[in-house]
């Protein structure tokens, strides 16, 4: 019976193709006839602050962060010579890894027949892999529920899927973090 469902699950998949639209700040990736989620970017997850210092800790949040700051360039400012009087461009420090913030604000399987077979956790993995895209010159990338925003807005269906995912991926929490 697990192998007749996975093997329905990757034709549904391959045969609709997952379709993105937005940018950067604010995306949402479809799976036609399926279902969609949908967010943005964020500057931090407030009501998972304890989810993200853990994963800041793991192996692979501290191999990103070394790789980062030895690859990209090193922080400048803007500062007037005092012997010219001209302002000049010059480097303050080595440069600071930041990674980007997603949370998935919104998702949905619109028939309840599609829900329980796997693939809002595809749809999931669709959106992560997009936030992935938009996050490269960054070196990371945090992922998380809405929860982690406002703390309320995840639901239990939604919730199992993190739990899900959080096997897959480096995670804490509702949290996942990528390397890049």
């Amino acid at each position: 019976m697990y192998g007749l469902r996975e093997y329905i699950r990757e034709l549904l998949t391959e045969k609709a193709s997952f379709k993105h639209k937005g940018s950067s700040e604010y995306f949402r990736v479809d799976l036609p006839g399926i279902g969609y989620a949908e967010g943005g970017s964020q500057l931090r997850f407030p009501e998972c602050q304890s989810d993200v210092d853990t994963l800041m800790k793991t192996p692979e949040y501290l191999a990103a962060e070394e790789k980062y700051v030895a690859n990209a360039k090193p922080r400048t400012d803007i500062v007037k010579n005092e012997e010219t009087g001209k302002y000049e461009e010059v480097e303050v420090g080595p440069a600071i890894f930041r990674p980007r913030f997603y949370d998935v604000n919104n998702a949905w399987i619109s028939n309840p027949e599609n829900r329980g077979k796997g693939h809002g956790k595809e749809i999931y993995k669709a959106f992560i892999d997009q936030a992935v895209e938009y996050s490269k010159s960054y070196g990371g990338v945090f992922v998380g529920a809405h929860r982690c925003v406002m703390g309320s807005g995840t639901s239990e269906d939604a919730q199992h899927v993190w739990k899900s995912l959080g096997r897959e991926y480096t995670s804490s929490g509702m949290v996942i973090f990528i390397g890049l």
